[in-house]
């Protein structure tokens, strides 16, 4: 049984890095080698911090938590931080798209999930082959890291922790 390309573009249109791609252009990206959907329990890594990144991913549905190993204490054991909650929509992975290519937070689903599943080696390809592809897929990706650094660095300034210090990310 082949995927249904319809489905994953349709999921790729309401992503934040290809929102000003054409039709034609994420059917390219829906039809490369490795597109697909994956689904994901409660609790289930889908990667994890210093990993090797190959694939980057849009959450077509459920909820992620991007989560950080952080020590608050030097006595204490590490403790995870959630740093941020993806949604329908958005985009993570993207380390699969720019070198050392290695993951820099973990991805554990907090509720039934599903992503769609891209390598990142054939979309860099991809954006090599087709320049416009790689121009609005990395102007989208900049928009996206640009954005999150600066969300990162507001809850810094403020001492906010988002949105909470969650021990429970395995969902046990």
């Amino acid at each position: 049984m082949g995927k249904d390309i319809a489905n994953i573009v349709n999921a790729l249109k309401r992503s934040e890095v290809f929102l000003s791609l054409e039709d034609k252009y994420l059917e390219i990206i829906a039809s490369l080698p490795s597109s697909c959907e994956k689904n994901l329990e409660p609790g289930e890594i889908l990667f994890q911090l210093g990993e090797r990144a190959e694939f980057l991913y849009v959450l077509k549905e459920g909820s992620i938590n991007l989560v950080a190993g952080i020590i608050l204490d030097p006595e204490q054991a590490k403790t995870k931080l959630v740093v941020d909650r993806v949604t329908v929509g958005d985009f993570l992975g993207w380390s699969a798209l720019v070198a050392p290519f290695s993951y820099v937070l973990t991805a554990v689903a907090e509720v039934p999930s599903i992503v769609i599943c891209i390598n990142g080696r054939e979309l860099i390809n991809l954006s090599n082959e087709d320049f416009y592809v790689g121009y609005k897929v990395f102007s989208g990706l900049a928009d996206i890291i640009g954005s999150r650094l600066r969300e990162y660095e507001q809850m810094m300034l403020r001492g906010r922790r988002w949105p909470f210090l969650n021990g429970n990310v395995n969902g046990h």
